[in-house]
């Protein structure tokens, strides 16, 4: 089950930009990531984000990010745009060739995710947080043996 930009759109509001866990302020952290996902991009394609991506044009934040080959742009509305600002202030992360989110383990990189697209969507619905979604590429090899349900949660 893939989270469709409309229905990150409609939980936006439920986030809370002041929740904090472990001292990183995750609410802003969710707010970012669900912002973008409205915004129409993939878990790929946000997961691969650098910070030198995003510019102001017009009063208005755009996100680059090469989709098909080929370099695509989108024009964030001011509510989605709000919340990636709110978190690239947080991490003092701006114009620079920095990736957006990082994990545990380090930057979020597409090409290190162990896991293919069918084990990677039977990890999302069993995660409650967005956030865990990116995490999900720095499972290891290792983890990949864990076991994961075999059928759809039903729902």
């Amino acid at each position: 089950m893939r989270l469709r930009p409309e229905q990150a759109h409609a939980v936006l509001p439920q986030v809370d930009p002041g929740r904090l866990r472990s001292g990183l302020s995750v609410g802003l952290r969710d707010g970012a990531l669900l912002a973008l996902v409205a915004a129409g991009l993939s878990a790929v394609e946000i997961a691969g984000l650098k910070a030198s991506a995003v510019t102001m044009e017009g009063c208005r934040l755009v996100v680059s990010v090469r989709r098909h080959g080929v370099t695509w742009t989108a024009v964030l509305p001011t509510d989605l745009g709000a919340r990636l600002l709110a978190w690239l202030s947080e991490c003092r992360l701006w114009a620079v060739p920095e990736p957006v989110f990082q994990g545990i383990q380090g930057p979020a990189h597409p090409d290190r995710c162990p896991l293919s697209d069918a084990e990677l969507d039977r990890l999302r619905q069993q995660l409650y947080g967005l956030a865990d979604i990116a995490v999900s590429c720095y499972l290891t090899k290792r983890d990949k043996a864990a076991t994961l349900p075999s059928k759809e949660p039903s729902g």
